[in-house]
């Protein structure tokens, strides 16, 4: 049976109307399905449109933000700039004032980037602010993009409120774009429709994969390939650059810049290292690259490999990388192993036949898939089966006065159950994961209406104590104690979650909880092993990580690590 062909109207592009005095286009963020009254939509544009003097009440909610794409289109319509935000003003630290200058240095020696790796909650976001306008008025120019981590509803308004903060936006034009709609900056061609003087990579760790989507925009917007005088001044933001230095490939252009080679010639970094001799080879998927066999088993090998790296970018003249640890010293990061039940292990042993088998076919077959999904499986019964116990750690804490931060990487078997069995208990718990107005959550559990938030966003969130707000009050001053509700493979997200709280002067300890003899136990040790390594890329403080390290292989890591 033949099926009918679906009918479709077609959309006539959108034509910039004659504008009578008085008049401008307003180029709106509408919510899905949301009643437009007056405006049109501009399929060529992606957008609803409304021309007039000013926006009718039932489209003025809809006005598009500062920094915004849609303002962006909408200040290259009206061939004119709107205002800028505002906020509360904050005065630079002097450690912020030094990175800005250490930053506009690289920029007026002819560097084309920067890599700041200060610990997370040193200030990166004000240090990078001020030397992008630095190297603006010393180099010229006008476009400043910024690239931001999810969730865009959070990142996207705290970035909004630095560049107000911290002396206002200077009269420049910026943009701030999740890396998913970085596409929008690429013409029918794949090239840039912009040119951006200069642009921040935030949490630039998101670009570490060359066969990830968001990588390919970014290195063409940013002209990775490009010689220096042609592309943009690129202002990197991480204090957790990689598992390994061939996850690096955001600073490529970079690294050829130093060692005085064509871009191309360093544009796969993981095979250019190789040739370095670094301990790197073809990983799991195509463009990426892991550690070799003998570099997993040593942790004085991954060391001496990530500190090579630090150090062709911090002895050139003048230096190109910036770290500093915490002026208020590293978070206290403690194992806590939890004992199954009996009724517990029967629940979880269920079904695990299939789970060893499924585990050597993983191991012998080509079909890893499978083993994959088991383990996944198996961690999910595990952070499930614990859900109460975290609970009622978390409500014990909550009554000694503290406000907890549980961490989590799963939904449906962590982050709502956790939350669930706190709220009845009439614990307020802020839910940051999933969908809703995850900004509004954030400052519910910040103003201490919630005295707990269960939260699976690893980054670029502020839930430290005292925080200074955009309007010019202050977070509640309650101490906050952290605990991983689930272990992360990732040493990435286990330092980036730690910096959620500890952070600004605010000292947050924190609790690694995990399930005896499961496969939680082997994701805990994973975790530390490269959050022990993730630390020492940048030369971080990682004393305190000793007791946790001897807590799952007293002789996996040489004590000159520690040094």
């Amino acid at each position: 049976m033949k099926r009918a062909r679906r009918r479709t109207r077609a959309t006539a592009p959108w034509k910039m109307p004659e504008l009578a005095s008085g008049e401008r286009v307003w180029v709106l963020e509408v919510p899905y399905k949301a009643p437009t009254p007056g405006a049109k939509y501009a399929a060529d544009l992606k957008a609803y449109v409304f021309v007039g003097a000013m926006l009718p009440p039932d489209l003025a909610g809809y006005r598009s933000k500062p920094y915004s794409y849609a303002r962006w289109i909408e200040d290259e319509l009206n061939a004119e700039a709107s205002p800028g935000a505002t906020a509360f003003p904050k005065q630079p630290r002097v450690e912020q004032l030094e990175a800005a200058e250490a930053i506009a240095t690289a920029a007026l020696s002819g560097r084309r980037g920067f890599w700041l790796a200060d610990d997370p909650g040193c200030g990166k976001t004000g240090s990078a602010v001020l030397a992008a306008k630095a190297v603006l008025k010393q180099r010229g120019g006008q476009n400043v993009l910024i690239t931001v981590d999810r969730p865009s509803s959070i990142t996207i308004p705290a970035w909004r409120e630095s560049i107000a903060a911290f002396g206002g936006d200077g009269g420049y034009r910026w943009l701030i774009l999740p890396p998913d709609q970085l596409k929008k900056l690429l013409g029918p061609n794949g090239r840039p429709k912009y040119h951006f003087d200069v642009v921040i990579n935030d949490e630039a760790q998101l670009f570490r994969h060359l066969s990830a989507q968001r990588t390919t925009y970014m290195r063409r917007v940013n002209k990775l390939t490009t010689v220096p005088a042609k592309a943009p001044f690129v202002i990197t933001l991480t204090a957790t650059p990689g598992h390994h230095p061939g996850e690096y490939t955001y600073l490529s252009s970079l690294l050829a810049q130093v060692f005085d080679e064509p871009p191309t010639e360093w544009a796969d970094l993981g095979r250019k290292l190789v040739t370095l001799d670094f301990p790197l080879e073809p990983g799991w998927d195509k463009g990426t690259w892991t550690w070799t066999a003998e570099a997993k088993q040593s942790p004085r090998l991954q060391s001496a490999s990530v500190t090579q790296v630090k150090d062709w970018l911090t002895e050139c003249d003048p230096p190109v990388m910036l770290h500093r640890d915490a002026p208020w010293g590293p978070a206290p990061v403690e194992g806590l192993p939890v004992e199954f039940t009996l009724e517990q292990w029967a629940a979880y042993n269920k079904e695990w036949g299939d789970f060893q088998r499924e585990m050597r076919l993983a191991r012998t077959g080509d079909n890893k898939a499978r083993g994959r999904a088991a383990l996944l499986r198996f961690r999910q019964k595990a952070s499930y089966l614990r859900a109460a116990q975290t609970a009622e750690l978390v409500s014990a804490t909550v009554e000694r006065g503290y406000q907890v931060l549980v961490a989590v990487e799963l939904v449906t078997t962590a982050a709502d159950p956790v939350a669930t069995l706190l709220e009845q208990q009439g614990i307020g718990v802020s839910r940051i994961f999933g969908t809703g107005d995850l900004e509004r959550e954030r400052l519910l559990f910040q103003r201490g209406e919630n005295r707990v938030v269960v939260f699976n966003t690893a980054s670029a969130i502020n839930l430290q104590a005292g925080e200074l707000m955009a309007d010019g009050t202050r977070a509640s001053t309650a101490k906050r104690i952290g605990y991983f509700h689930q272990p992360r493979y990732s040493g990435i997200h286990a330092r980036q979650t730690i910096g959620r709280a500890h952070r600004d002067y605010q000292t947050c300890p924190w609790s690694l909880l995990y399930a005896v003899g499961t496969v939680e136990e082997a994701a805990a040790k994973t975790m530390v092993d490269r959050l022990l390594v993730t630390s020492a890329s940048v030369a971080g403080d990682v004393t305190a990580l000793r007791d946790i390290a001897a807590l799952f292989n007293a002789d996996w890591l040489p004590e000159d690590v520690f040094d």
